[in-house]
Protein backbone atom coordinates (compact mmCIF):
# COMPACT_ATOMS: atom_id res chain seq x y z
CA UNK A 1 0.00 0.00 0.00
CA UNK A 2 2.57 2.65 0.85
CA UNK A 3 4.15 1.61 -2.43
CA UNK A 4 1.18 2.61 -4.73
CA UNK A 5 0.57 5.97 -2.50
CA UNK A 6 4.23 7.20 -2.94
CA UNK A 7 3.46 7.40 -6.55
CA UNK A 8 0.85 10.45 -5.75
CA UNK A 9 2.91 11.86 -2.41
CA UNK A 10 1.11 10.53 0.36
CA UNK A 11 4.44 9.02 1.96
CA UNK A 12 6.52 11.91 2.24
CA UNK A 13 5.71 14.90 4.37
CA UNK A 14 7.55 17.80 3.33
CA UNK A 15 7.19 21.42 4.31
CA UNK A 16 5.95 24.33 2.00
CA UNK A 17 9.78 26.04 1.74
CA UNK A 18 10.97 22.41 0.75
CA UNK A 19 7.95 22.03 -2.27
CA UNK A 20 8.67 25.44 -3.80
CA UNK A 21 12.28 24.51 -3.81
CA UNK A 22 11.68 21.27 -5.40
CA UNK A 23 9.04 23.22 -8.27
CA UNK A 24 12.24 25.94 -8.81
CA UNK A 25 14.17 23.17 -9.16
CA UNK A 26 11.88 21.45 -11.85
CA UNK A 27 11.45 24.42 -14.10
CA UNK A 28 14.57 25.98 -13.88
CA UNK A 29 17.17 23.32 -15.87
CA UNK A 30 16.91 20.86 -12.85
CA UNK A 31 19.02 22.86 -10.45
CA UNK A 32 18.09 22.39 -6.80
CA UNK A 33 19.05 25.84 -5.44
CA UNK A 34 19.90 26.33 -1.74
CA UNK A 35 16.44 28.52 -0.43
CA UNK A 36 17.63 32.08 1.54
CA UNK A 37 15.82 34.78 2.82
CA UNK A 38 17.96 37.84 2.57
CA UNK A 39 19.53 38.96 -1.51
CA UNK A 40 21.05 42.41 -0.51
CA UNK A 41 21.75 44.62 2.78
CA UNK A 42 22.11 48.15 1.81
CA UNK A 43 22.57 51.28 3.80
CA UNK A 44 20.69 54.53 4.29
CA UNK A 45 23.05 56.23 1.13
CA UNK A 46 22.40 53.23 -0.48
CA UNK A 47 25.97 51.66 -0.36
CA UNK A 48 25.61 47.97 -0.44
CA UNK A 49 26.74 46.01 2.94
CA UNK A 50 25.65 42.41 1.79
CA UNK A 51 25.31 40.67 -1.16
CA UNK A 52 24.44 36.88 -1.15
CA UNK A 53 25.26 34.69 -4.62
CA UNK A 54 22.76 31.86 -5.71
CA UNK A 55 24.19 28.88 -4.57
CA UNK A 56 23.38 25.33 -6.62
CA UNK A 57 23.02 22.35 -4.51
CA UNK A 58 23.12 19.82 -6.71
CA UNK A 59 21.43 18.88 -10.66
CA UNK A 60 18.77 16.81 -9.67
CA UNK A 61 17.06 16.21 -13.26
CA UNK A 62 18.18 17.07 -16.91
CA UNK A 63 17.52 20.29 -18.74
CA UNK A 64 15.70 18.49 -21.17
CA UNK A 65 13.58 16.87 -18.74
CA UNK A 66 12.91 20.33 -17.32
CA UNK A 67 11.90 21.77 -20.79
CA UNK A 68 9.64 19.09 -21.05
CA UNK A 69 7.84 19.72 -17.32
CA UNK A 70 7.70 23.33 -18.15
CA UNK A 71 5.55 22.62 -21.49
CA UNK A 72 3.42 20.35 -19.07
CA UNK A 73 2.95 23.19 -16.50
CA UNK A 74 1.85 25.57 -18.94
CA UNK A 75 -0.77 22.91 -19.98
CA UNK A 76 -2.05 22.56 -16.36
CA UNK A 77 -2.82 26.53 -16.54
CA UNK A 78 -3.92 26.99 -20.81
CA UNK A 79 -6.16 23.68 -20.65
CA UNK A 80 -6.07 22.03 -17.53
CA UNK A 81 -7.09 22.16 -14.13
CA UNK A 82 -5.39 25.14 -13.37
CA UNK A 83 -7.15 27.83 -15.56
CA UNK A 84 -7.78 30.02 -12.77
CA UNK A 85 -4.26 30.71 -12.44
CA UNK A 86 -3.87 32.72 -15.20
CA UNK A 87 -2.32 35.83 -15.71
CA UNK A 88 -2.94 38.07 -18.65
CA UNK A 89 -0.16 38.90 -20.66
CA UNK A 90 1.95 36.24 -19.35
CA UNK A 91 2.72 32.38 -20.53
CA UNK A 92 2.16 31.23 -17.07
CA UNK A 93 3.32 27.36 -15.69
CA UNK A 94 1.31 25.96 -12.67
CA UNK A 95 0.16 22.48 -10.85
CA UNK A 96 -2.52 21.95 -8.66
CA UNK A 97 -2.66 20.21 -5.51
CA UNK A 98 -5.45 18.38 -3.12
CA UNK A 99 -3.82 16.67 -0.36
CA UNK A 100 -5.14 14.82 2.30
CA UNK A 101 -4.24 15.84 6.05
CA UNK A 102 -2.51 13.14 7.98
CA UNK A 103 -2.97 15.10 11.23
CA UNK A 104 -6.60 15.93 11.59
CA UNK A 105 -9.51 14.66 13.78
CA UNK A 106 -11.36 14.87 10.24
CA UNK A 107 -11.32 12.23 7.53
CA UNK A 108 -12.28 14.59 4.99
CA UNK A 109 -9.61 17.55 5.91
CA UNK A 110 -7.36 18.90 3.12
CA UNK A 111 -5.38 20.78 1.87
CA UNK A 112 -6.10 23.13 -1.40
CA UNK A 113 -2.67 24.22 -3.09
CA UNK A 114 -1.72 25.80 -6.34
CA UNK A 115 2.22 26.38 -7.32
CA UNK A 116 2.73 29.09 -10.17
CA UNK A 117 5.95 29.58 -12.08
CA UNK A 118 6.15 32.81 -14.45
CA UNK A 119 6.90 33.52 -17.24
CA UNK A 120 7.03 29.64 -17.74
CA UNK A 121 9.38 30.33 -21.10
CA UNK A 122 12.06 31.79 -18.53
CA UNK A 123 11.26 31.13 -15.57
CA UNK A 124 12.13 34.50 -12.49
CA UNK A 125 9.71 33.53 -10.26
CA UNK A 126 7.80 31.07 -8.23
CA UNK A 127 4.78 31.27 -5.95
CA UNK A 128 2.84 28.66 -3.64
CA UNK A 129 -0.43 29.04 -2.69
CA UNK A 130 -1.79 26.72 0.80
CA UNK A 131 -4.55 27.08 2.02
CA UNK A 132 -5.41 24.57 4.87
CA UNK A 133 -8.71 23.33 5.39
CA UNK A 134 -10.31 25.68 3.16
CA UNK A 135 -14.29 26.58 3.78
CA UNK A 136 -15.61 25.65 0.47
CA UNK A 137 -18.01 23.68 -1.66
CA UNK A 138 -14.72 22.48 -3.22
CA UNK A 139 -11.25 21.07 -2.04
CA UNK A 140 -9.70 21.81 -5.67
CA UNK A 141 -6.18 23.56 -5.53
CA UNK A 142 -6.65 25.21 -9.04
CA UNK A 143 -10.44 26.59 -7.33
CA UNK A 144 -9.30 27.58 -4.65
CA UNK A 145 -5.65 28.68 -4.18
CA UNK A 146 -5.44 29.20 -8.28
CA UNK A 147 -6.36 33.19 -8.42
CA UNK A 148 -4.84 33.82 -5.35
CA UNK A 149 -1.54 32.58 -7.08
CA UNK A 150 -2.74 34.59 -10.03
CA UNK A 151 -3.10 37.45 -8.06
CA UNK A 152 0.00 37.82 -6.45
CA UNK A 153 1.90 37.16 -9.65
CA UNK A 154 0.01 39.88 -11.42
CA UNK A 155 1.46 42.24 -8.90
CA UNK A 156 4.89 40.78 -8.16
CA UNK A 157 5.97 40.40 -12.33
CA UNK A 158 5.58 44.26 -13.09
CA UNK A 159 7.79 45.25 -9.98
CA UNK A 160 10.28 42.99 -10.50
CA UNK A 161 10.73 44.40 -14.23
CA UNK A 162 9.20 41.31 -15.87
CA UNK A 163 8.04 41.85 -19.54
CA UNK A 164 4.99 40.32 -20.85
CA UNK A 165 5.13 37.31 -22.08
CA UNK A 166 2.65 38.45 -25.13
CA UNK A 167 2.11 41.67 -27.16
CA UNK A 168 -1.23 43.77 -26.98
CA UNK A 169 -2.75 42.20 -29.89
CA UNK A 170 -2.01 38.84 -28.07
CA UNK A 171 -3.26 39.70 -25.10
CA UNK A 172 -6.92 40.53 -26.58
CA UNK A 173 -6.97 37.27 -28.29
CA UNK A 174 -5.97 35.34 -25.02
CA UNK A 175 -7.60 36.78 -22.61
CA UNK A 176 -11.11 38.16 -21.38
CA UNK A 177 -12.66 40.03 -18.53
CA UNK A 178 -15.00 37.55 -16.60
CA UNK A 179 -18.97 39.26 -16.57
CA UNK A 180 -20.91 39.43 -13.78
CA UNK A 181 -23.96 37.07 -14.12
CA UNK A 182 -24.58 36.86 -10.31
CA UNK A 183 -28.69 36.76 -10.12
CA UNK A 184 -28.98 35.51 -13.83
CA UNK A 185 -31.07 32.28 -14.52
CA UNK A 186 -27.87 29.70 -14.99
CA UNK A 187 -29.08 28.88 -18.75
CA UNK A 188 -28.55 32.95 -19.49
CA UNK A 189 -25.37 32.59 -17.34
CA UNK A 190 -23.99 30.07 -19.28
CA UNK A 191 -24.78 31.94 -22.56
CA UNK A 192 -23.15 35.22 -21.19
CA UNK A 193 -20.25 33.39 -20.05
CA UNK A 194 -19.47 31.34 -23.43
CA UNK A 195 -20.36 34.56 -25.25
CA UNK A 196 -17.31 36.24 -23.65
CA UNK A 197 -15.09 32.88 -23.94
CA UNK A 198 -15.52 31.49 -20.79
CA UNK A 199 -16.54 27.58 -19.61
CA UNK A 200 -19.58 27.48 -16.97
CA UNK A 201 -19.37 24.96 -13.60
CA UNK A 202 -22.46 24.70 -11.91
CA UNK A 203 -22.87 24.07 -9.01
CA UNK A 204 -25.89 22.92 -7.22
CA UNK A 205 -28.93 22.88 -9.17
CA UNK A 206 -31.16 25.71 -8.55
CA UNK A 207 -32.27 27.94 -11.50
CA UNK A 208 -30.49 30.95 -10.43
CA UNK A 209 -26.67 32.16 -10.17
CA UNK A 210 -25.95 32.83 -6.39
CA UNK A 211 -22.17 33.57 -6.46
CA UNK A 212 -19.49 32.76 -9.05
CA UNK A 213 -16.35 32.45 -9.11
CA UNK A 214 -13.68 33.91 -10.33
CA UNK A 215 -15.68 37.31 -9.45
CA UNK A 216 -16.97 39.69 -11.84
CA UNK A 217 -14.54 42.24 -13.42
CA UNK A 218 -11.29 39.91 -13.31
CA UNK A 219 -9.19 39.09 -16.55
CA UNK A 220 -8.81 35.71 -17.15
CA UNK A 221 -7.86 33.22 -19.66
CA UNK A 222 -10.26 32.67 -22.28
CA UNK A 223 -11.61 28.90 -21.99
CA UNK A 224 -11.28 28.82 -18.29
CA UNK A 225 -13.91 27.55 -15.97
CA UNK A 226 -16.28 30.30 -14.07
CA UNK A 227 -17.94 28.23 -11.24
CA UNK A 228 -21.38 29.50 -10.91
CA UNK A 229 -23.21 28.36 -7.00
CA UNK A 230 -26.69 28.53 -7.04
CA UNK A 231 -27.05 26.42 -3.24
CA UNK A 232 -26.81 30.01 -1.69
CA UNK A 233 -24.49 28.60 0.56
CA UNK A 234 -20.28 29.77 0.51
CA UNK A 235 -18.87 31.88 -1.20
CA UNK A 236 -15.06 30.59 -1.74
CA UNK A 237 -13.87 34.08 -2.48
CA UNK A 238 -14.67 35.38 0.69
CA UNK A 239 -12.33 32.86 2.74
CA UNK A 240 -9.61 33.49 0.10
Amino acid sequence: MELASCSFGQSSKVSYLQMITAVAAVVNGGRLMQPYLVAEIADADGQLLYHREPTVRRQVITPETSAVMRTLMEGVVTEGTGKNGAVAGYRVGGKTGTSQKLDSEDPAARIASFAAVAPIEEPKIAVLICLDEPHSWTTSGGALAGPVAAAVLEQALPHLGIAPSFTAEEQETLFAVVPDVTGWRTGAARQALAAAGFDAALVGEAERVQSQYPAAGITARKGSAVSLDTTGGYDPAADV
